[in-house]
């Protein structure tokens, strides 16, 4: 009995050796292979360009959207209404360049328009009692010789100036008129660059309150 016991033991020693073998007896770091100097062979630059290549992939930026811009000329001003329209442009954070028009292309004009008034206040409160009787094309007038009146229209052609007139008077504007306007010497267009799509639509709202002036898409320079 007691030979038994003792196999059992010496037998649980063995199986204990054999499955823990890698920590009893751990086996040496394997040893990196001799270089053979006479192995290694210098590549030539056909050789290097050759060899496959892995191509980097940057990442892409997307590109800043500016803004589109055009060129206006802003004509017809006389010397009264020229400094008017240039703090009108600065008012919208442009810049006008003027410089002489040439006369001999500038039409005249009829201009229908009710006269000056006092103030700007005054000014208004006529224009939304115009506006009350169902016209809406009216501006107030801000250049400096017809500052605070209130214009309705200026044409090339006087019948259309005349019946805008009658068809004025037969809603009960009272007070309009209708007068030549001719350019006359010294007038001046004012030259507009950088203009964006939203100072256009600015522009062209406050090119009625200039009478006899014309805004127009200009080549820029």
């Amino acid at each position: 009995m007691k030979w038994l016991l003792g196999f059992l033991l010496l037998v649980n020693a063995g199986l204990f050796v054999y499955f823990n073998l890698d920590v009893i007896a751990p086996k040496p770091a394997q040893v990196n292979a001799p270089i053979n100097p006479e192995k290694l062979k210098i590549l030539d630059q056909q050789a290097l360009e050759a060899m496959p290549r892995k191509i980097a992939v940057l990442p892409v930026t997307p590109a800043i959207e500016t803004p589109a811009t055009s060129c206006y000329e802003w004509g017809n001003f006389t010397a009264s209404n020229l400094p008017s329209a240039q703090v009108a442009l600065v008012k919208l954070g442009l810049e006008g360049i003027a410089k002489q028009a040439d006369t001999a292309k500038a039409d005249r004009r009829f201009w229908v328009y009710y006269p000056p008034l006092k103030n700007a206040q005054l000014a208004q409160e006529k224009a939304n009692e115009i506006k009350a009787l169902g016209i809406g094309e009216i501006f107030v007038v801000q250049d400096s010789q017809w500052r605070h009146a209130i214009s309705f229209g200026l044409f090339q052609d006087e019948k259309l100036a005349t019946n805008l007139l009658n068809d004025l008077q037969a809603k009960g504007v009272k007070g309009a008129t209708k007068a030549l306007r001719s350019p006359g010497k010294n007038i001046s267009s004012l030259m507009i660059k950088a203009v964006t799509p939203e100072a256009a639509l600015e522009l062209q709202k406050i090119s009625p309150e200039f009478v006899g002036s014309e805004l127009k898409v200009a080549a820029c320079s």
